[in-house]
């Protein structure tokens, strides 16, 4: 005759997990992390970028559109207290202001943007060095073409700015 108590221990199923899985898949784990996580960067620096880009190029479309709307100039400068054009050696990335004169020369803030996220850096060339304006008909006075470069690490992006106004982004 057979003992059922053998028969009972030997059919039961065990819970859990042995020490030997768990670390097999925290090894696992470990070199998936250490495979993404330099994509990640890539992909966050790129991102910090994109949205820094986007902004700028917004904020000067918005202001040719009050230039032409308002009839009357409109300015978009670097600032970093949200209050006054800044022209120090700063690039755009401290954040800008977009402003017009009212008829007794005050300035009127339409719009501030703050510093980009991320280690984003924004510098113009000399056209477009700590300021960008906009006439009432939409054109930059006196002014030919200008190129805002953003980089974050190895991803750049170039704004350009055409004297009349128009805005496009190149890749690089």
């Amino acid at each position: 005759m057979m003992s059922t108590k053998w028969f009972v221990s030997s059919c039961r199923k065990s819970s859990g997990f042995t020490l030997l899985e768990v670390l097999i898949v925290l090894v696992v784990m470990g070199i998936l992390t250490v495979i993404a996580i330099p994509s990640f960067s890539g992909f966050a620096r790129s991102s910090h970028v994109s949205s820094a880009v986007n902004d700028l190029v917004s904020s000067f479309n918005y202001a040719r559109n009050e230039a032409i709307t308002r009839c009357t100039l409109v300015t978009v400068c670097k600032s970093h207290d949200a209050q006054t054009c800044d022209t120090s050696s700063v690039g755009w990335q401290q954040g800008w202001i977009v402003y017009h004169l009212d008829d007794t020369g005050v300035m009127q803030i339409l719009r501030v943007y703050g510093s980009s996220d991320g280690p984003v850096v924004m510098e113009g060339n000399f056209h477009v060095r700590n300021r960008l304006r906009y006439e009432a008909g939409g054109f930059m006075p006196g002014v030919s073409n200008g190129t805002i470069t953003a980089r974050s690490g190895d991803r750049q992006v170039n704004i350009i700015i055409s004297n009349t106004g128009r805005v496009r982004t190149q890749k690089m």
